[in-house]
Parts: structure tokens; C-alpha cells; sequence
């Protein structure tokens, strides 16, 4: 757990008490949840729905299937990066870099 000290001089000191494990997980939850809200806000569950049953044009369906899939490729990277770090530092930094959204999405 992070913990934040507010010194009287007006500094203030971070303490991390994770494990590596620890802020690994955590660090990949949060990306996890990320993604998720990231594609659901871009394409919402019935335009997935629909692109999934077939219900768009095939070029759509492919475009919000390419895209879905490209996320998805972009959390596996970073959930690598995260379980290859050797420090909670590393870990916490890894950033999620969100695709292209196409535009016939």
C-alpha cells in the first residue's frame, strides 16, 4: 500500500509497502479495468454486440472487431511489461497507449 507522509516543512515522502507482486497486480487490474472502460467508451456493448452477431456491414464489423482486438493486443503488452518489471516503480509507470479509433468505427 502507498502511503503519503505531509511533513510540518511542507515536503511530503511516498512510502510504497507493496511487494513487486502486489503492485504487478494491481497495476494490471487497473490497466485491465482501462481497457475495458476504453473500448466500452469508444464502442458501446450493443455496437459490439452488433459487430460480433453481424449485424453491420462487413467492413464495420471488421473495423469494431480490428479495433476490440487492438486493445486487447495493447493491454497484453503492457500486462508483459508489468510482470517483466523488477521494481513497483517500473510496474506503475507502464502506460496504456490506446489504438487508433478508425473512423468508420
Amino acid at each position: 500500500m502507498k502511503s503519503i507522509l505531509h511533513k510540518i516543512d511542507g515536503t511530503i515522502e511516498v512510502f510504497d509497502d507493496r511487494t513487486l507482486a502486489q503492485a504487478q497486480a494491481e497495476r494490471i487490474e487497473f490497466l485491465r479495468e482501462m481497457t475495458t472502460q476504453h473500448i466500452d467508451q469508444t464502442c458501446p456493448q450493443s455496437t459490439q454486440q452488433n459487430a460480433a452477431l453481424g449485424i453491420y456491414e462487413p467492413a464495420r464489423c471488421e473495423a469494431i472487431k480490428n479495433y476490440i482486438a487492438a486493445c486487447r493486443n495493447e493491454y497484453l503488452r503492457c500486462k508483459g511489461l508489468i510482470l517483466a518489471a523488477t521494481s513497483n516503480e517500473a510496474a506503475d509507470a507502464v502506460q496504456f497507449i490506446a489504438p487508433s479509433v478508425p473512423e468508420n468505427l
